[in-house]
């Protein structure tokens, strides 16, 4: 496999609108036959990555959602906490948009872990990646953007909930940002398998051993899973899954939905 080179954004609202326009136009994608809840997208910016984040946005067969939710790892390490930024509006050279306050209270009140904070934000990964994407395909939409502090199994079971929950009667997108950092043939293959299947136990005891797979990311997954459990998805479309090589990070495309 080649080097994958990183993917510099640029900074200008012309030449960045430019660079998102031809990756769109270059994804070979189609829409999927169901409505997507859920999308797994790169989580730093990179040539491959930018290709897969275009696929998987393409590949959307409904594109009016109310409210996008972006759940990211931390850049920062370990802070025993789930945040969500503080901001007014999230700032694009596309345009900034609008956080949805509302629906970060109600994340913030579901439980004591999950706080209004900007800790673990804007390091030029999870929501700053992936923003400029979601400006061209969706329509008028707000984001609130989460980044979780740790991932474990306690903390991935109550954002799991609280998400569930917020998605109820709402039109809600969740944008997962996970990088595979590490991984064998059979690992990926595991990981494959328990995202077709939607398999929590599976999914949670193959990214915690950590022995076939390595995930930056792995706790947005797992609590993207228990949501889509939680709201009753059926449908999993994996479109991209590529291995890590060298320096370089694997990622996962992929929709979750129903219908």
């Amino acid at each position: 496999m080649q080097q994958i080179e990183a993917l510099t954004f640029a900074t200008q609202r012309a030449p960045l609108n430019a660079q998102i326009s031809s990756l769109l136009k270059e994804s070979k994608a189609t829409p999927v036959d169901f409505f997507a809840t859920i999308v797994i997208v790169p989580n730093s910016p990179s040539t491959a990555g930018g290709m897969i984040s275009a696929d998987v946005f393409k590949s959307l067969s409904e594109t009016n959602y109310a409210t996008v939710i972006s759940i990211a790892p931390s850049g920062i390490g370990e802070f025993k906490r789930i945040t969500v930024s503080s901001l007014d509006s999230y700032a694009s050279p596309l345009g900034d948009v609008p956080v949805d306050d509302r629906v970060r209270n109600e994340l913030c009140d579901e439980d004591d872990d999950i706080f209004q904070d900007d800790t673990g934000h804007y390091n030029n990964t999870g929501m700053d990646v992936q923003l400029p994407f979601l400006q061209h395909v969706l329509g008028s939409f707000s984001v609130v953007p989460l980044v979780m502090g740790s991932e474990t199994v306690d903390f991935c079971k109550e954002l799991g909930s609280a998400v569930g929950e917020i998605m109820f009667n709402r039109n809600t997108l969740i944008v997962v940002c996970a990088d595979i950092l590490k991984s064998t043939p059979k690992g990926l293959k595991a990981f494959n398998l328990a995202l077709q299947d939607l398999d929590v136990p599976r999914m949670m005891t193959l990214l915690n051993q950590e022995n076939e797979i390595l995930v930056q990311g792995k706790g947005g997954i797992i609590s993207a899973l228990i949501a889509a459990n939680h709201r009753r998805a059926k449908r999993v479309y994996v479109c991209d899954l590529v291995a890590p090589t060298g320096t370089s990070h694997g990622f996962v495309g992929a929709l979750i939905g129903r219908g």
